[in-house]
């Protein structure tokens, strides 16, 4: 049975087909009627189909931010974290990252990117990073800069979490914060610009 929502098909799929395929589901959903009662139907949604909408030039900028221990932040400025420099491995680790989205989050299409571009702020009691991606696509591109913002920030946690703990192994003042998009554009190609 198929149900359509707008231009959107939505897939109806036997509850039972999944149980069978994915047994802990059945763990979870049985948990879930001791306390709800109901089941309900069970919906899945397929990929949007964007293959009606045109090419423009897609831009999104997302940003973060870790906050770190004073010493933490002086050790980055100086250059002596045991693993080398924490924002050239996140500018790679981000540039990667936003590559492999679609990998990631089951919806979204996969966009040959123009551009990934990974910048860095030291403030007084965080590392700012912010993520820039531009594409030539029939879809937006903020969940890449993201993607690509948080994969940064995780990976100056790991290079730095040394210097983090405390005596109990515990992390009481580092934190991931305020990743948001700041910006959205989309703008039309002219005839003139080349693929």
């Amino acid at each position: 049975m198929r149900i359509v929502n707008g231009s959107h098909p939505i897939k109806t799929i036997d509850i039972h087909e999944i149980f069978a395929q994915y047994p802990r589901t059945w763990l979870l959903v049985s948990k879930r009627l001791q306390t709800v009662g109901t089941l309900g139907a069970f919906i899945t949604m397929g990929m949007i189909d964007i293959s009606g909408k045109k090419i423009v030039l897609r831009e999104a900028v997302a940003s973060g931010r870790i906050s770190l221990a004073p010493e933490t932040l002086a050790r980055i400025k100086e250059n002596k974290i045991k693993k080398g420099d924490p924002r050239a491995v996140a500018e790679i680790a981000a540039i990667n990252a936003a590559k492999e989205t679609a990998r990631l989050i089951p919806h979204c299409h996969q966009i040959p990117l123009s551009t990934v571009d990974v910048t860095f702020s030291l403030e007084k009691d965080s590392v700012e990073a912010t993520c820039l991606v531009k594409a030539k696509a029939t879809t937006g591109v903020e969940m890449e800069a993201l993607v690509g913002v948080s994969m940064a920030l995780a990976v100056i946690w790991d290079m730095v979490k040394y210097l983090e703990k405390d005596e109990g192994g515990q992390y009481p003042s580092t934190r991931i914060s305020d990743i948001r998009v700041i910006k959205k554009t989309k703008t039309p190609l002219s005839s003139s610009d080349p693929d």
